[in-house]
């Protein structure tokens, strides 16, 4: 009984099923047709400024008359061409940068807790302060939370956190770190120094604990590390150590711009240039770390003045590894202050408070 009624129900569904064959068949051939009449017209299909036209040889006397000016491509429409600039471009002037002057005063660590600060920073004119929150001896003036400082007796009692922010985000802040010079832990731990005040810089230990004191500095609140004592002592020196400490420097720079920070060297005038006038044979050059670091500070010669012959063959030697960034150097020398460009105000003794 249910075979017989299958059956039925079949053969009620067979001419459904014959209709909509045809007319997917009927569809398809529709399709086809339509594709070779569009491509077979597009052999007539010209354009002329009022429109498109269809340009079939056996229909012409029928279909409205071709202009003349008829093109078988479109017609686009009239492209505006710029003025013509006068003069050779090479000819042209160059614009020079236009750098705002920056003057940095230099503080100890401990200079920032007197109360007077805010206002012999105003009276200096100056829009950043540079805090040495270490010195050579490895000694800390911060109450770091970096183990190894602790562990070695080298974290000290200060916060600079509440004299930043009495700074204000408008003056900019810079810690100075005693790099690989560190007396303290090259005779307390030897095996990471090299000699009795240095420590190694292709040592790891040595290396995340550097980068650990500056991220601890950045977390407080300053917003440019300045690297100084940090050359590999001369007879350690040679391409291989250069090469390990301008990796060391990239790694640096890129984990402080990751953090929201810069990377600054400090070094003196001695070693831009010898006793002659002549370039100093610096190790890593100053041209490698161009790249790399962001401002270049630099102490003078206590004998050298701005209107020497040391200080203008000294710019001389900052202008030919800069170039055109010369901005990016920064002199300083106690008891000079000159009008125009970057500076250090070093305060004499008793002059800041």
């Amino acid at each position: 009984m249910a075979k017989k009624q299958r059956e039925k129900i079949y053969r009620r569904r067979r001419p459904l099923r014959a209709l909509l064959r045809v007319l997917g068949i009927l569809t398809l051939v529709v399709a086809v047709l339509f594709i070779v009449v569009f491509f077979w017209f597009q052999n007539f299909i010209v354009y002329t400024p009022d429109g498109i036209r269809l340009d079939i040889p056996f229909l012409r006397d029928i279909l409205d008359e071709i202009p003349e000016d008829a093109s078988p491509y479109p017609i686009l429409p009239p492209v505006e061409t710029p003025p013509p600039i006068h003069g050779d471009p090479d000819d042209e002037p160059e614009v020079p940068i236009q750098v705002e002057d920056f003057r940095t005063v230099f503080l100890q660590g401990a200079d920032l807790s007197n109360v007077l600060w805010e206002l012999a920073i105003e009276g200096l004119g100056v829009d950043g302060v540079l805090v040495a929150m270490n010195d050579p001896s490895g000694m800390l003036w911060w109450d770091t939370d970096v183990p190894y400082a602790r562990s070695f007796e080298l974290a000290g009692a200060g916060d600079p956190a509440p004299y930043l922010e009495q700074m204000g985000e408008d003056l900019r802040r810079s810690a100075l770190l005693y790099g690989f010079q560190n007396n303290l832990m090259a005779t307390r731990n030897p095996p990471i120094a090299l000699g009795d005040n240095f420590l190694d810089p292709a040592n790891v230990t040595v290396q995340s604990y550097l980068v650990d004191l500056a991220l601890d500095l950045v977390r407080l609140g300053f917003n440019e590390i300045v690297l100084t004592g940090f050359t590999y002592p001369p007879e350690y020196q040679s391409e291989e150590t250069d090469r390990a400490l301008l990796d060391f420097f990239t790694s640096f720079a890129n984990t402080l711009r990751v953090a929201g920070a810069s990377l600054s060297i400090l070094t003196v005038e001695a070693d831009w240039l010898d006793a002659y006038g002549y370039p100093a044979p610096f190790h890593p050059s100053f041209g490698d770390l161009a790249p790399i670091v962001d401002r270049f500070y630099c102490i003078l010669r206590p004998e050298t003045t701005l209107d020497s012959p040391a200080f203008a063959a000294l710019l001389s030697a900052v202008e030919a590894v800069l170039g055109h960034e010369t901005h990016r150097f920064v002199p300083g020398a106690s008891g000079l202050r000159p009008d125009e460009g970057n500076w250090i105000v070093i305060p004499q003794v008793g002059e800041l408070f």
